[in-house]
């Protein structure tokens, strides 16, 4: 799984930098979320940043600095911190640099990647003596996510964010077709209020790996983990854990494939089945605890 994986996210990257396709600058190239073939690559700003900063060392208070958001070296998007330290920005998806100017000179600058449909809750200090930001709390607030024509949603920020799907009732994520690939790496990972809670048709690839302890769960009412097609699922974390509350643990057809690598705890539960396989798909739960 782990070959099959770095093959398919060189291939995605091969696919983006081969073609333009869709895309009206290279900001395409840069997205968290690559959507660059669905013609609503330039639309409006979907994603919002509540920051605050919460302590400057060696420099005054948390209030009148201004934060400025840069694509690309072009400001997207500004605010101005209120008494408390708080501000706001709306932005695009994608890469992005947030610079803090302080007593009119920018001192300090970080690199953060904004997934579409977010908002983000972001509290950094800054360090005006080591001149650097230190991230003390990053959450994500993230819409369902859907990925299909040679799509790709793609987040790797190490053991930083806590990163939240709230279905509202929908599929919480849901790849199809031709979908490249959904590589979530974060720190935590929680998929709530799901209809199913991932859906992967095709032969989509979805890999989500949470760094923590407590790490990922996925709470659905319909299937937790749904696969069709010759698409892959693969789960790595700490503890895991999938539960459906009207049907199945996981459930995989066809010649689909679904692999969960716990180093901790871990749980598969379902109404009917914690885990069904129909045709010639495969399951590897790697001794989780299956409830039925």
């Amino acid at each position: 799984m782990k070959i099959l994986r770095s093959v398919l996210l060189l291939f995605a990257l091969l696919v983006l930098i081969s073609s333009t396709h869709g895309c009206s600058n290279a900001d395409c190239l840069l997205t968290g979320f690559i959507n660059c073939g669905s013609g609503n690559g330039g639309g409006a700003d979907k994603s919002i940043i509540n920051g605050t900063v919460v302590d400057v060392i060696g420099g005054p208070g948390v209030s009148g600095i201004k934060v400025i958001a840069k694509r690309n070296g072009e400001k997207v998007a500004s605010d101005t911190t209120n008494s408390e330290g708080e501000f706001k920005l709306k932005v695009r998806e994608g890469d992005i640099t947030l610079l803090f100017e302080i007593l009119g000179e920018v001192t300090v600058g970080r690199a953060f990647t904004i997934t579409e449909d977010s908002e983000v809750f972001l509290d950094v200090s800054l360090d005006l003596e080591l001149n650097q930001i230190e991230v003390e709390d990053w959450v994500v607030s993230q819409d369902p996510i859907r990925c299909d024509n040679n799509q790709s949603f793609i987040i790797e920020e190490d053991d930083l964010v806590d990163f939240t799907v709230d279905g509202n009732g929908k599929d919480c994520i849901r790849a199809k077709g031709d979908c490249l690939l959904i590589d979530i790496t974060v720190q935590n990972i929680a998929l709530n209020n799901c209809n199913e809670g991932i859906l992967a048709e095709g032969s989509a690839d979805v890999n989500l790996e949470a760094l923590a302890v407590p790490t990922l769960t996925i709470d659905a009412e319909s299937n937790g983990i749904h696969t069709k097609g010759n698409s892959s699922v693969t789960l790595t974390g700490g503890n895991i854990v999938v539960q459906s509350t009207q049907s199945d643990g996981i459930r995989a057809e066809d010649s689909s494939d679904v692999e969960i690598q716990p180093s901790g705890l871990c749980t598969i539960e379902g109404f009917d089945d914690a885990i069904q396989q129909d045709g010639t798909a495969t399951v590897d739960p790697d001794g989780c605890t299956q409830v039925e």
